[in-house]
């Protein structure tokens, strides 16, 4: 078979010229380019430490198809290849998964040469997508790895163990509607047939660039050991490391470098990679990296399962009774649509995120109402009865008007160890009457609507149960409200029919104003930066800033659901609902928001207000945090104090802007903590920096002031001279922004 050089489609041996381009074609595998007289090879697709990929199509069914075919000279002379191949690929046949390139059958040219003939997809590798983007948000890298891990746990279930995990062999498809559907993963049936020659393929890697397994392998692969499922692990903790970070842990000039850090140096955090990360996700990584298989994380599922505690959105309900009478248990509630609102108890408990989970934890024993809505669909309602075990519903909304709904859909609910089946019949409005049976298996709680009319009521014992089930209604209220109260959600004031929304739907307070406050800041020169601090901060400079106003707060939610209910402005922030923030949530912080956004509303603010509205330059910001000339280390002085600013959270959500803040000279609050701040300055180190920054396709922008969860102490301690430097584009749950104006 010969191949054009240039286009590399591929010829039988009698073509001289390509007949595309007029370019030559050069020898390749021995034969034509059809394999078994079914398999008709049309061109390449890539190489790598294995061998050569190609673009094939099936002969009689015209499906579009890969084969790999295995060159014995790129991993060494083995006499038992063809054997050793012929069984990986019975195994890998065996793996049917969505997230797992299927391998449809398999062969060998002139009793030499192997080949597999795999499912064809288009899109990008996991490595071309960190090259273009570098890092990826916690919730995105989630979403991908959570799709990574059941692919690989699919193939750990049948005890293969892929052995070669990393981006380069996860493939993200272009033509499926999510991530998790998206995801593929290569070259499981490859795995040990190429382990024994690994080293000579990774010593071809460094010429041909073409591998890049010793960044990701295991410590035990380096030794004679046999891996296990773990050392999958530890490769998975290695990309996503690479994925939050924008790069691998262990780095060095030669495999022996590579091979001794990962065997003996402790993995460096994501701290020390200047990522500002939650606790609980930083522990999350560091298990799966443990150099002793035994203390690594187990499994792909308890690794997804901590990752999902560390990243997914949960909201804690208030205990108002001891555990050991009344017990509490979590509830894992999966929406379709996803991004969906979650109530409980008719409390907002927060919004599914794009995989449609939501964890719930800390519900009180008894029944609770779940209401899931998304804007064009029809609300999906049910009850639970919590009696301490865990819960699993799933919500599938209907399309169609919310407000000719009559019945809700019948949900599906896994309880521990016990079948309840509550039947619904609506009474009125706000009010359903309920019925539970239990028996004792199968491990399932089905809730469905039997009738619209309510049930007939003949004997005393059935009006006492009915009497009975209201009193029941009324304590979960009472309860619920409590909860809400003691978490917040609820203004202070008597507990009431008043302080229920009749309508889970939130909207912004009309009392609430939206027209911005600004402080006068006078111009003149401060020193920008710190010489002890990080090497961004580095070296101090003499700057000098023209006088301007700015907000005294970020802006909020309520200013920036005007300007989206007036302009009709789209994407509206990640955590709304139905187009407006939560209720109750309007002063805080508007959040969600990249360059595109701020500049859109800033726009729309100073057609509003007659005067031409920006964002800070860095400068501006850090003049004004460090209150002018004085350079003070923080807004209120040179000494931290916990009540002048929200760090230390144990929680990314912000709270209400000016709430925890002790302002500057000029009354400007909440420059440090709360929520970050974008500024106009685009990334750039100080004149006369000795530190680095790294090199992206897309702009970076600097963000100052650090969150919720940022620390006050520590290598990355937020000062008034704290700076990160985030991608233009992005849209976070920590960043919000103010604004100024020129004098």
């Amino acid at each position: 078979m010969k191949e054009c050089h240039l286009c590399k489609n591929c010829f039988a041996d009698i073509v001289e010229t390509c007949p595309n381009d007029g370019m030559p074609t050069v020898h390749t595998i021995p034969g034509d380019p059809v394999l078994e007289g079914k398999y008709q090879i049309e061109c390449r697709l890539g190489q790598g430490g294995m061998g050569i990929v190609y673009k094939a199509r099936h002969a009689y069914l015209k499906t579009q198809l890969a084969i790999k075919v295995i060159l014995p000279d790129l991993v060494g002379n083995d006499p038992q290849l063809v054997t050793r191949f012929r069984q990986e690929a019975l195994a890998a046949a065996a793996i049917r998964h969505q997230n797992v390139v299927s391998v449809t059958d398999y062969g060998v040219i002139d009793g030499t040469l192997p080949f597999l003939v795999m499912e064809y997809v288009e899109g990008e590798s996991l490595h071309d997508l960190l090259g273009r983007e570098k890092s990826l948000s916690p919730e995105r890298a989630f979403e991908l790895m959570a799709a990574v891990c059941a692919g690989v746990g699919a193939a750990h279930h049948q005890g293969i163990v892929h052995r070669d995990l990393k981006p380069l062999n996860i493939m993200i498809c272009n033509d499926k509607p999510n991530l998790s559907q998206a995801v593929k993963i290569l070259d499981f049936g490859l795995a040990k047939i190429k382990s024994g020659e690994l080293l000579g393929s990774f010593i071809q890697a460094q010429t041909t660039g073409l591998m890049g397994s010793p960044y990701y392998m295991a410590p035990e692969q380096w030794a004679d050991e046999d891996p296990d499922s773990r050392a999958d692990i530890y490769s998975l903790g290695v990309m996503l490391y690479q994925m939050l970070a924008g790069d691998v842990p262990f780095k060095g000039s030669s495999i022996p470098a590579i091979m001794k850090k990962h065997i003996s140096d402790p993995a460096p955090t994501l701290a020390a990679a200047g990522m500002q990360v939650s606790p609980e996700l930083e522990r999350a990584v560091q298990h799966s990296l443990e150099k002793n298989p035994a203390k690594r994380t187990p499994s792909v599922q308890v690794m997804v399962e901590e990752l999902r505690a560390a990243i997914q959105p949960r909201m804690q309900f208030v205990q108002t009774a001891p555990s050991t009478t009344l017990p509490i248990s979590s509830l894992k509630l999966t929406s379709k649509p996803p991004q969906s609102a979650v109530f409980v108890d008719n409390v907002a408990v927060g919004r599914t995120a794009e995989t449609g989970l939501l964890l719930i934890e800390g519900l009180q024993s008894g029944n609770h109402r779940l209401r899931v809505t998304h804007n064009g669909y029809l609300d999906w309602m049910s009850e639970v009865v919590c009696d301490g075990q865990p819960i699993e519903v799933h919500a599938e909304l209907t399309e169609g008007d919310p407000t000719s709904q009559t019945a809700s859909p019948i949900p599906d609910v896994t309880v521990g160890g016990m079948q309840k089946t509550i039947v619904l019949t609506p009474q009125d409005e706000d009010d359903l009457a309920k019925t539970v049976q239990q028996s004792r298996s199968p491990s399932r709680f089905d809730v469905r609507i039997e009738s619209t009319e309510p049930p007939r009521r003949s004997t005393s014992k059935s009006v006492l149960f009915g009497i009975g089930g209201l009193l029941g209604l009324l304590v979960v209220g009472i309860i619920g409200l409590a909860a809400a109260y003691l978490l917040g959600v609820l203004p202070p004031g008597p507990v009431g029919p008043g302080n229920v929304a009749a309508t889970p739907t939130p909207v912004p307070s009309p009392e609430i104003g939206t027209k911005p406050d600004l402080a006068t800041i006078p111009g003149g020169t401060f020193k920008m930066g710190r010489n002890n601090g990080l090497d961004n901060e580095k070296p101090e400079n003499s700057v000098t800033v023209q006088s301007f106003r700015m907000d005294k707060t970020e802006v909020t939610n309520a200013e920036y659901a005007e300007f989206v209910k007036e302009t009709g402005y789209r994407p509206v922030p990640a955590h709304w609902v139905n187009d407006v923030p939560l209720q109750y949530q309007e002063k805080m912080p508007v959040r969600f928001v990249n360059l595109d956004d701020i500049n859109a509303f800033a726009a729309w603010r100073s057609k509003r207000d007659g005067v031409t509205y920006r964002l800070p330059t860095e400068a501006e910001w850090e003049y004004a945090a460090r209150n002018g000339a004085k350079n003070n280390l923080y807004p209120w002085g040179n000494t931290f104090d916990p009540k002048c600013a929200a760090l230390d959270n144990e929680s990314t959500e912000p709270e209400a802007v000016g709430t925890a803040s002790c302002p500057n000279d000029w009354g400007v609050l909440d420059l440090i903590g709360n929520v970050y701040e974008w500024t106009g300055s685009k990334a750039s180190l100080y004149p006369g920096s000795s530190g680095s920054m790294r090199e992206t396709k897309e702009p970076r922008y600097m963000i100052r002031g650090g969150a919720a969860l940022s620390k006050s102490t520590g290598p990355f301690a937020v000062t008034a001279a704290f700076r990160v430097d985030v991608d233009a584009s992005r849209r976070e749950k920590e960043i919000g922004f103010r604004l100024v104006t020129q004098n």
